[in-house]
């Protein structure tokens, strides 16, 4: 059973179940190659879940962490090159890696709510391209190492966190919180409050209210570490 993060002389702490962490893990690399990100050797993805719910297949259910403790378990230049092969070649030249791949699928609406337009209207227009490009990649690369941070700390089986990973990893369950929201369409309080109910695997039926379940499961989780995290603050 999943039990909440605690602040103390280790750092953050908490207890997830090898079922927990490895669903979590999944979560994390699902969301690593929403943004075109390298996966960690060895992750696994639910893609089935993340994906739009038009190409989603009901995923194979496992074990969840039970109810009493939680709640619930690119565009083409005129000379035919990518600005991603741009970027690449000026990274090749000075010796180091982007480490980022094209984005899967701009259309898609969790990947415009990972990275929203960070400038509307005549600025957008009067902005090279080029500069954009640049300026979506570091956004890109950040919460991709964030990702990847929160998926390294998951493989010990006692989740032991120092400030900068739990602030991390805070950071990165909220993208995986953000991810599930789009695809559940919630939008207002009042959304996520018809989905509070499905906080165990058996309310979950179909692959929404399996997504429902997960989304629920990561805000309990991200809600629990804030605290641990406020209460660092204070010593």
């Amino acid at each position: 059973m999943a039990r909440a993060f605690k602040s103390g002389i280790r750092g953050y702490t908490a207890h997830l179940e090898a079922e927990e962490r490895r669903l979590l893990r999944s979560l994390f690399a699902d969301v690593i190659q929403l943004l075109g990100g390298a996966l960690p050797e060895g992750a696994e993805t639910r893609d089935s879940v993340l994906n739009r719910p038009e190409d989603s297949e009901q995923p194979e259910q496992s074990e969840q962490p039970d109810e009493s403790t939680q709640q619930g378990p690119a565009d083409t230049a005129s000379t035919g090159e990518s600005s991603q092969d741009i970027d690449a070649t000026f990274w090749d030249l000075v010796g180091q890696s982007s480490g980022l791949e094209p984005l899967p699928d701009r259309s898609d609406p969790a990947v415009a709510a990972l990275l929203p337009p960070g400038r509307s209207g005549d600025d957008a227009q009067s902005g090279s391209q080029e500069f954009r490009d640049l300026a979506e990649d570091a956004i890109r690369a950040d919460k991709i190492q964030d990702l990847q941070l929160a998926w390294a700390a998951l493989q010990p089986r006692h989740l032991v966190l120092d400030t900068p990973t739990a602030q991390a990893f805070a950071r990165a369950l909220n993208q995986v919180r953000l991810v599930l929201a789009t695809r559940l369409e919630i939008t207002t309080e009042d959304d996520a409050r018809k989905i509070a109910g499905v906080n165990s695997l058996d309310r979950a039926e179909s692959v929404e209210s399996y997504m429902a379940l997960l989304y629920n499961f990561s805000s309990w989780l991200l809600d629990t570490l804030m605290v641990a995290l406020m209460h660092g603050e204070r010593g």
